[in-house]
């Protein structure tokens, strides 16, 4: 029997992809609550599936999240790596997060995603100073 099927904890490897724009702003998408009265901020990503390299589970979910494509090669090698853990549902979930970091030109991303809560999202660009310092959970 494994933890996670003892304790219903789950693990799982996920990437992340830091957009930033010309003017200084970094795409987040969120608007969901995570907790009771508590906004939660992301950049785009997800995890990553067996047998897929991580930077091209970022370009897939990239996409998935914002309808912007882009290769796995030009996304290039993660940035940075963080573990985050969290409880949601009252459930403890542990994120092993691959960051990639890709300058773009702002857009308006738009849900590509069939999953249902990720069809309630909406998109921000948060000015690089405002990040960590918003209303809610980053």
């Amino acid at each position: 029997m494994s933890i996670e099927s003892a304790t219903g904890a789950g693990f799982r490897v996920s990437t992340r992809v830091i957009l930033t724009a010309p003017d200084g702003t970094v795409l987040h998408v969120g608007g969901d609550r995570c907790r009771e009265g508590v906004e939660r901020w992301f950049t785009p990503g997800g995890g990553v599936e067996d047998g897929e390299a991580p930077a091209a589970a970022a370009a897939r979910e990239l996409y998935e999240e914002t309808a912007l494509k882009v290769s796995a090669e030009a996304l290039g090698e993660p940035v940075g790596h963080g573990t985050y853990v969290c409880f949601p549902h009252g459930r403890l979930l542990v994120q092993q997060n691959w960051y990639f970091h890709l300058p773009v030109e702002r857009f308006a991303p738009r849900m590509l995603s069939d999953i249902d809560y990720e069809k309630h999202l909406t998109f921000r660009w948060l000015p690089v100073e405002e990040c960590g310092s918003t209303d809610g959970m980053l």
